[in-house]
């Protein structure tokens, strides 16, 4: 079960990633928007913000990494590719988040900017550095 560990792991290490970029996005964004002005005014403390963000990131990340190590747990017989030790899931993780994220970049022009890197990141961390965290928790 070290995929599933190695899911939890590349979780938290999106958590870190994405919490900053996200504070800074939405830190602009209220410059943008009476909602987001309202939200968080003026004097809003970045540190504060990444704060809470950070908890929620970190348990949506984590989770979703425990369910993708699950899966890689499922195809842990998969050949390498793609610079992958576990093509099949690679494709699979890349396949996900593209179909996941597409509609929103379509629809959601403000949050193209923010969108693309984050899946970009997530098909990196997940789908690439997931099996090398696995085989490298069981050598």
């Amino acid at each position: 079960m070290a995929e599933v560990f190695a899911g939890f792991i590349s979780g938290y290490v999106m958590a870190v990633l994405t919490t900053p970029m996200l504070s800074i996005w939405l830190l602009k964004l209220r410059l943008e928007s009476a909602l987001m002005s309202r939200l968080l005014p003026a004097g809003t403390s970045a540190v504060s913000l990444s704060v809470i963000l950070h908890g929620g990131l970190a348990m949506f990340w984590t989770g979703m990494g425990l369910l993708l190590g699950l899966v890689l747990y499922g195809m842990r017989d998969g050949g390498g590719a793609l610079g992958s030790l576990n093509g099949p899931y690679t494709l699979f993780v890349a396949a996900l988040f593209v179909a996941l994220g597409a509609p929103l970049v379509a629809l959601m022009t403000s949050l193209r900017r923010v969108l693309v890197p984050g899946i970009l990141l997530a098909i990196l961390v997940f789908g690439w550095l997931t099996p090398y965290l696995a085989s490298w928790s069981t050598d």
